[in-house]
């Protein structure tokens, strides 16, 4: 039951978990796998509290602690149980526990075609599991669910999981599973049993986030977070000369022999010209839509489920700010990105977070002396950690004045060269003899 523990982001999470098994070796596992883990302490803390207990005893007793639950699962149980308990299975869960739900799986024998070991259907034929008593086929499992639904007032159907990609659809799922759901009619609490006849091996309470806070820094919240999170056009640095003309559409002279895009087979001419032309009827085909952010993103995040609690609370908040607008016809949030806000908190960010682009940087040249002081840096070429000097620029890269004059300078090589392989590396610089100058005491192309 450990896979339940996860908080899920939905309007309503699991808050209680109850675990029984007969198995003290298996009680203790999932004692050990249902604790809270590193990652869920700290920032990570749970939004909702979940209590876990587990219990030793058996599905043939019915333990009043176990009343009130909205759902029970029994996964690939029935098929070990005796024939004296499972003659009461449905009496205690549907007569004495009563949950809204209940799902019941067990494997279906006669996808045991599929095992040529398990010899399914001669005389010597054998269960996927030496504790099995029975395996059963979908009709016999059905005849076992369906008359006990209709004596406890539950409707019943029938799935499974579990399929080849090429198998007989005719013989079912390799796993069987009914699902009951309490009719709303059946309103009625049976009366609780007495005892408390299983023992208590574990409980286990998950830590929470507590912090409370105002409805106003919750708003605050939201709004840094959309901003942080929004789409917004690709970061440009200014000093970047090529990536700035690719951006504003005038790339190189020899990349302009750009073929037209074809259209799909599926879109017309019309549609092609009405995207041109800027048709709002017409959703052109891009990857982020500025100005727009999904709610569910947004929620998503833990941070956000932490403050809100509930996705209705978050969007009861965000529908009294004055910078965003909830549409819940189509589960976004729109905003205006001409808004003074939004442009202040960019240039913000933007001074705090500085463009690096390690080319437009100057270094320091053989001598030792400052060619620049506005930016130093230690680099290295590979996985080792050590440096390699200063990070080299165009023009110079650390080279003898002899080899800078000799050498020839590849710039797509700068752009595209390889640090894993010395021996077939595409170097941006290359001797007279088309020789690699290896870095070997620290400077680049030493003699």
């Amino acid at each position: 039951m450990s896979f339940l523990v996860w908080e899920s982001t939905g309007e309503y999470p699991i808050k209680r978990l109850a675990g029984v098994d007969m198995d003290e070796s298996r009680l203790l596992i999932a004692e050990d796998e249902c604790q809270p883990r590193e990652f869920e302490l700290g920032a990570n803390l749970r939004v909702n509290g979940l209590t876990v207990e587990i219990f030793h005893g058996s599905v043939s007793q019915a333990d009043r602690r176990m009343i009130g639950y909205d759902a029970l699962a029994c996964l690939e149980v029935v098929e070990h149980l005796d024939p004296d308990v499972l003659e009461k299975f449905w009496e205690v869960v549907l007569g004495s526990l009563r949950p809204k739900l209940v799902i019941v799986s067990t494997p279906n024998a006669e996808f045991n075609v599929y095992f040529p070991q398990l010899k399914y259907g001669t005389p010597e034929s054998i269960f996927r599991n030496d504790d099995h008593r029975f395996e059963w086929t979908r009709q016999e499992f059905q005849d076992w669910c369906t008359p006990a639904a209709e004596q406890y007032g539950y409707t019943v159907s029938f799935t499974g999981t579990g399929m080849l990609p090429k198998g007989d659809l005719t013989i079912g799922f390799c796993t069987q599973f009914a699902i009951l759901k309490l009719k709303e009619t059946q309103t009625t609490l049976p009366e609780e049993p007495v005892q408390e006849c299983y023992k208590l091996v574990s409980r286990i309470e998950h830590p929470i986030y507590e912090i409370e806070h105002t409805q106003e820094e919750i708003l605050e919240y939201l709004h840094d977070k959309i901003a942080r999170i929004r789409p917004r056009p690709p970061r440009i640095d200014p000093d970047d000369e090529e990536e700035c003309n690719y951006q504003n559409g005038h790339g190189n002279q020899d990349d302009e022999q750009v073929s037209e895009q074809p259209r799909t087979g599926s879109e017309s001419a019309t549609e092609t010209e009405a995207k041109a032309e800027g048709d709002p009827n017409v959703t052109p085909q891009t990857e982020d839509e500025l100005g727009v952010l999904a709610l569910e993103d947004l929620w998503a995040g833990l941070d956000i489920r932490q403050r809100c609690k509930r996705r209705s609370t978050m969007i009861q908040i965000l529908k009294t700010s004055s910078l965003v607008r909830v549409d819940m016809e189509h589960d976004m949030i729109r905003l205006d990105e001409d808004d003074e806000f939004w442009k202040e908190w960019e240039r913000q960010y933007e001074r705090d977070n500085p463009v690096y682009n390690p080319y437009a940087r100057t270094a320091t040249s053989d001598k030792g002396d400052d060619i620049d002081d506005d930016y130093e840096v230690d680099w290295c070429d590979d996985d080792s950690g050590q440096t390699m000097g200063e990070m080299p620029v165009e023009g110079n890269w650390g080279l003898p004045e002899s080899h800078q004059a000799s050498g020839e300078w590849n710039h797509e090589a700068r752009r595209n060269w390889k640090h894993d392989d010395f021996g077939s590396v595409d170097s941006p610089w290359r001797s007279p003899s088309n020789q690699v100058n290896n870095p070997t005491d620290g400077t680049w192309g030493s003699p």
